[in-house]
């Protein structure tokens, strides 16, 4: 669904290009159209790239970069329905109830929580939490048994910190 979804797309990409690049080379009121290719491929022009309008299936078209977006998102991303799933969507949707059986995991080390934290950027902008990685390393000598039982703990979970926040 999405490829087909995907090939369309392209396509009619491909047709509106072509379409705008023979528009583009008829212009007949005295200017030189490959002038103006010549400028914008040798970089004396600069351009941007901007979302424009889309042809909706009823034959207009988007207004502006909002339609065409949610025009975008409804087409190319449609609402997850279960009563519409094939066997291959039930199937999936069933594997990914299941329990991960994650026996491979490895405990977490002092050592190997230190040596991710060496690979952090001294010169990044700390996170919202205002932590840097020189503060980190410096927390984790003082107390690298504790962060190593969170992070194992956490492993064992299946929990995990996102934005702040322990998400299971």
């Amino acid at each position: 669904m999405y490829f087909d979804g995907r090939r369309e797309y392209e396509g009619k990409m491909q047709e509106a290009k072509l379409k705008s690049w023979k528009t583009f080379c008829t212009i007949s009121d005295g200017v030189n159209p490959r002038n103006l290719v010549y400028k914008i491929a040798s970089g004396k022009i600069r351009t941007t790239t901007r979302m424009t309008a889309l042809e909706k299936e009823d034959g207009t078209y988007t207004k502006d970069t909002r339609s065409t977006i949610l025009h975008m998102l409804e087409h190319f991303a449609p609402d997850d329905i279960e009563d519409s799933d094939n066997e291959l969507h039930r199937d999936i949707r069933k594997e990914i109830q299941k329990p991960l059986d994650t026996a491979d995991d490895k405990a977490f080390t002092k050592e190997g929580i230190i040596a991710v934290f060496k690979t952090f950027s001294s010169k990044k902008v700390p996170g919202e939490e205002g932590l840097t990685s020189d503060i980190l390393i410096r927390i984790f000598e003082v107390f690298p048994l504790f962060f190593t039982q969170i992070y194992n703990a956490w492993l064992k979970e299946g929990c995990f910190l996102k934005n702040g926040n322990i998400r299971l």
